[in-house]
């Protein structure tokens, strides 16, 4: 059985290993996991889910919104 990759789909951004130091400087072991949320894009006319990271599912919708606005430009100018 394969473990699915957890990690962010366009920047590779996955789990990292670190330690927790507490004040006696004892080391505990402990998983960075990133901030993944689901974006639905659409990839040859299909919806697609897709696990992102929150860089950039902000860097996707910047470019959602400047794709909109520009279809609603040459909509207003005719």
């Amino acid at each position: 059985m394969e473990k699915e990759h957890y990690g962010c789909v366009m920047c590779g951004k996955g789990v990292q290993n670190s330690n927790l130091v507490s004040f006696s400087k004892r080391k505990t072991k402990h998983l960075r996991r990133p901030n993944l949320h689901i974006h639905h894009l659409l990839v040859d006319g299909t919806r697609v889910k897709v696990k992102v990271c929150t860089t950039c599912k902000r860097s996707l919708r910047v470019g959602e919104r400047e794709a909109q606005s520009g279809q609603s430009k040459t909509v207003s100018k005719k």
